[in-house]
């Protein structure tokens, strides 16, 4: 099974500082009333400096109180979009993985032409199209598929940048060669990482308040033999530790 890309959806903060004056206030004199203006117009720029603030937060301490949390976990659901764009071309797809609490998986991939359902049972690869059940070939290695091992190879962050936020934690790592992703993305993936002669982008990634691993995004942009190619791709997990039993056609 290829193992997904981590990425997560941004989000925004605003801290919120006091509010202005007692509107029941009796009127100053001159130079009270001045003071006050000046209070108040003070006090209004603290808060718009205000919005928008985050605070640090140590990245190591966050991953390693996922892991403790949810390290144990297999079942989530798990949508992605996965773009690459170069010049006037531009290809999407997008996936949606559901593994079970017994380690079944279940891989929809839509390519915007049509959707290929794929499902590992037992270490058994199977398809599924137009009602019909098809076994492939070869066996599946479904090491690195459960959440609690997603959420361990998160690793890696330990070095990013944490922010606190909101509702939960940002991580954010810079990625300036392939091995910067070789521990997020199959063979395939990076051996066309490998190929180009230069690239950069960053991944960051979400935790809520929770510490369950929510998603992330990630960027790219590689340059080969005088070509752009720009990726992108957002993920976003649900439904952790939820799914008992996978939903699957009738015999397979």
């Amino acid at each position: 099974m290829k193992r997904i890309l981590l990425f997560a959806l941004l989000s925004a903060v605003l801290t919120a500082c006091g509010s202005g004056g007692d509107s029941g206030q009796e009127k100053s004199t001159g130079e009270d009333a001045q003071n006050t203006s000046e209070e108040t117009e003070e006090q209004g720029q603290t808060e718009e400096s205000g919005e928008g603030q985050q605070s640090e937060a140590d990245a190591s301490e966050i991953i390693d109180q996922a892991i403790a949390e949810w390290g144990e976990v297999s079942s989530y659901e798990a949508r992605q979009t996965f773009t690459i764009s170069s010049g006037d071309t531009q290809n999407v797809v997008r996936t949606i993985t559901t593994q079970s609490e017994q380690d079944e998986v279940k891989v929809e991939v839509d390519n915007g032409s049509e959707v290929d359902a794929h499902y590992v049972i037992d270490g058994d690869h199977f398809t599924y199209e137009d009602g019909s059940i098809n076994e492939e070939g070869s066996d599946v290695d479904m090491n690195g598929s459960t959440y609690g091992e997603i959420v361990q190879n998160l690793e890696t962050f330990k070095e990013g940048d944490a922010t606190k936020m909101e509702e939960g934690y940002e991580i954010l790592l810079p990625v300036d060669s392939s091995e910067d992703v070789s521990g997020f993305v199959d063979q395939e993936v990076l051996d066309t990482l490998d190929g180009a002669e230069s690239m950069n982008g960053q991944i960051t990634v979400m935790l809520n308040d929770e510490y369950q691993y929510t998603g992330g995004k990630m960027t790219l942009t590689l340059e080969d033999e005088g070509s752009e190619i720009n990726m992108i791709s957002n993920l976003e997990y649900t439904r952790i530790g939820e799914i008992d039993v996978l939903e699957k056609p009738k015999n397979m």
